[in-house]
């Protein structure tokens, strides 16, 4: 899918490694830039994310910059309009980035969904900013765009790996009333009020006293699936009544209030990798992408190095690990379908 990966601290320095080709470009969102700089014979996407990651380390500011391979091509979409990308037969992986508030997002991954060859593996990620306001953050070299995806396609196969740690504290519960990405009702009650009593029970924590979204980073939603691990989604913010979640709710599904020790996550994020790396069908492994999202990043604190170091211990020890953290992450666990998903780590061998 790449042919190289490499890292820059700043958009002034970027005129090193960008030569003829395409290129994935993922900024950090401290990183000073107004404009992309353009380049003759060079084709370049890109989005916004609260970190990135290169070599097991984070920055809150830097430049990833991911050439892509003769094989790969990319394309960005208004996610507000029907899916116009027709990808050919021997498309063996993906790699999509979305506007991590939109909220087109699960039907647009859908429809794109339908277009690919069987057995094609996709990864990706939400990009946009903590502060949690939807802005324009994907952008190509001609201006930046809202409600959009970035999508690279690829003949190269990639192994996928996808894990949370999550466990169920309390539940399960009927989401009785929902409207897109807002829960309304559990058991045909006032969500944040079912929401707040069961955290508060667990713990010492009180919303009168402390923000909103750094106790739903603790304490997320599951979806649970039939004989599957729970889709988890984190609750972002509440009007007292209502709790806005990032990706959709579907009416009637059944949830769980999910909580996690920092091993449970660390274990699953060591899992994840050793299943992709399982996954990857040939031994030529040239990096390993790592999308992770932004409240794992927050609960782990200091021990999100433990994490990356475990995923680092599946791989030779001169494996790039690079990657995102994320505002949602993407991943198909199956042939039958993908899931936009929150608070999980997903790892693609490439």
């Amino acid at each position: 899918m790449f042919e190289r990966i490499s890292f820059v601290q700043r958009i002034e320095d970027l005129h090193a490694k960008l030569r003829e080709g395409s290129y994935l470009l993922l900024i950090a969102e401290d990183t000073p830039f107004l404009e992309i700089p353009k380049y003759e014979d060079v084709n370049v996407c890109g989005a916004i994310f609260p970190r990135v990651i290169f070599k097991g380390k984070t920055y809150a500011s830097g430049i990833i910059v991911a050439k892509l391979s003769s094989t790969s091509s990319l394309h960005i979409f208004d996610m507000d309009t029907p899916n116009p990308l027709q990808p050919k037969s021997d498309i063996n992986s993906a790699l999509v980035i979305v506007d991590g508030f939109s909220s087109q997002i699960d039907d647009f991954l859908e429809e794109f969904y339908s277009f690919l060859p069987e057995k094609t593996k996709l990864i990706g990620g939400g990009a946009g900013k903590t502060c949690l306001i939807q802005e324009p953050i994907l952008f190509d070299a001609h201006r930046f765009y809202m409600n959009a995806a970035i999508i690279i396609t690829s003949t190269s196969t990639i192994g996928l790996g996808t894990k949370h740690g999550w466990k169920p504290l309390v539940g399960p519960f009927i989401a009785t009333t929902c409207n897109g990405n807002v829960l309304e009702k559990i058991n045909f009650k006032n969500a944040f009020n079912v929401y707040k009593e069961a955290i508060e029970k667990d713990s010492n924590i009180r919303f009168d006293s402390t923000p909103f979204f750094k106790i739903s980073q603790r304490y997320p939603l599951g979806i649970v699936r039939y004989n599957k691990d729970f889709i988890v989604r984190e609750p972002v913010t509440t009007d007292g009544h209502n709790i806005v979640l990032v990706g959709k709710l579907d009416c009637n599904s059944v949830l769980s209030i999910l909580k996690a020790e920092k091993e449970n996550l660390l274990e699953a994020a060591k899992e994840a990798a050793e299943i992709s790396y399982a996954d990857k069908e040939d031994e030529n492994i040239q990096s390993v992408l790592m999308i992770d999202c932004i409240s794992r990043y927050s609960l782990l604190d200091k021990s999100f190095k433990e994490e990356m170091r475990a995923i680092r211990s599946v791989y030779a020890p001169k494996t790039i690990l690079w990657g995102v953290i994320s505002l949602g992450e993407i991943a198909n666990d199956s042939q039958e379908n993908i899931e936009f998903y929150n608070s999980t780590c997903v790892v693609g061998t490439l």
